[in-house]
């Protein structure tokens, strides 16, 4: 049958509709819930799906472990739903590190041989107060499972590890900077099916649904939404600390801050073009020189850089905002970035300070330090450095002071 030209027309612009509607569904990810088909609302949100994780055979890579006391119970479904995490986790990393403008491929994992993300269970030797010590003690809890941990999995040279634990609740993370190493701890209750979901469409829905539910580790009610988003980010923000950084208080959307209770916007296409949730550009420095990030580091330079002097320049002064520090480093293949953290004079975790220091064997000057409120006379000052150089090595210094003078007293009434 012949054609006519208007008929041919139309056909074709019915054609190419119907591939540009095709296409926006690749394009746009939706998610309707379990056992439905997906609204016009739905649609309308165009909701963001991390891509899957795979192996990219690098030397440095993340493990995990799922640690359970011998009076605890393994949560069903543990690796599915912690490779569902870190999806969520590399995905920030990612897009975070790009933003910044800084080129790599992104945070490694340990995989098994069938291409899933390995986590190694450790059923521990001793019951949870043995971990947790009674009274609970923070080092101790860290100190017995690194133990345990290391005599299961083996050392972990080149492996930051990121501990689920059943033994207590805690949200912390200690670099150990000469193997390139360290371990972040966070509670194991973040395995409930309330909190994640075993499919990355269900855990990119928990963020957005305000059903209640109970907090990880505790009995209180809270929005699944909050706790989804914030237990989720606690990953990112502890493994942060083993990737150099420390916290900054400079801006609420800081993910070394308390950015990440807000995740979901990250999520949410409507949202996500303006970072609600992000790292500083001082911070996505520190991460992008690690071994974790960088993809151009000379591995056989394992000397961190040497800090011959940091110190406070004169006494820190009541009433006053600014600290002069007095700083003399060097490396031997080239300074890296660095930051300071203030604790102390008002505010504790105040982000003070950051250099890119760009290769320099040394380094030597005064720093000025502006703290975010006036100095109390006899307030503890705390001041950390952490510095690297190009080739990811990591040193930290400590000062530990007190502001001196005396308070003005307030006029009588």
């Amino acid at each position: 049958m012949k054609v006519a030209p208007c008929s041919l027309l139309v056909a074709v612009s019915v054609l190419l509709i119907a591939l540009g509607i095709s296409l926006m569904a690749q394009r746009d990810t939706v998610l309707p819930s379990a056992g439905q088909t997906a609204s016009a609302g739905e649609v309308a949100e165009k909701l963001l799906i991390p891509p899957p994780l795979r192996d990219l055979g690098k030397d440095y890579k993340v493990r995990l472990v799922y640690f359970v006391p011998s009076d605890r119970e393994v949560k069903p479904g543990y690796q599915k739903k912690a490779g569902i995490l870190m999806r969520v986790v590399a995905d920030i990393y990612r897009r975070e590190m790009q933003a910044h403008s800084h080129k790599t491929r992104g945070l490694d994992f340990e995989f098994d041989k069938d291409g899933r993300i390995k986590v190694h269970l450790v059923q521990a030797k001793h019951p949870s107060v043995f971990y947790t010590g009674e009274p609970f003690n923070v080092d101790h809890l860290l100190n017995s499972q690194q133990q345990e941990i290391w005599e299961t999995t083996g050392y972990s040279r080149n492996r930051p590890t990121l501990v689920f634990s059943e033994a207590g609740a805690v949200a912390e993370a200690r670099p150990i900077p000469h193997i390139y190493s360290g371990l972040a701890c966070v509670s194991g209750d973040i395995f409930r099916d309330e909190i994640t979901a075993s499919t990355i469409e269900g855990q990119i829905r928990h963020f957005m649904d305000a059903t209640t539910v109970e907090k990880v580790a505790g009995t209180e009610k809270r929005p699944r939404n909050k706790e989804a988003q914030t237990s989720n980010g606690v990953l990112i923000h502890e493994l942060g600390h083993i990737f150099g950084m420390l916290h900054d208080t400079r801006d609420s959307r800081n993910i070394m801050m308390r950015g990440y209770d807000n995740l979901g916007q990250m999520f949410d296409a409507k949202t996500a073009g303006e970072r609600p949730v992000r790292f500083s550009a001082a911070h996505a420095r520190m991460a992008a020189v690690t071994r974790f990030f960088s993809e151009s580091f000379e591995k056989s330079d394992t000397k961190p850089p040497k800090v011959h002097e940091f110190k406070l320049a004169s006494p820190a002064k009541a009433g006053e905002k600014t600290v002069k520090i007095a700083i003399n480093m060097t490396d031997n293949k080239g300074l890296g970035p660095l930051v300071v953290m203030q604790r102390g004079g008002g505010q504790i975790d105040a982000f003070v300070k950051d250099l890119d220091l760009q290769g320099e064997i040394e380094y030597s000057g005064i720093l000025t330090m502006k703290a975010p409120r006036p100095l109390v006379a006899g307030q503890p000052l705390i001041y950390i450095m952490n510095v690297f150089d190009v080739n990811g090595n990591l040193s930290q210094s400590v000062i530990n002071s007190s502001v001196v003078g005396t308070q003005l007293k307030k006029d009588a009434p």
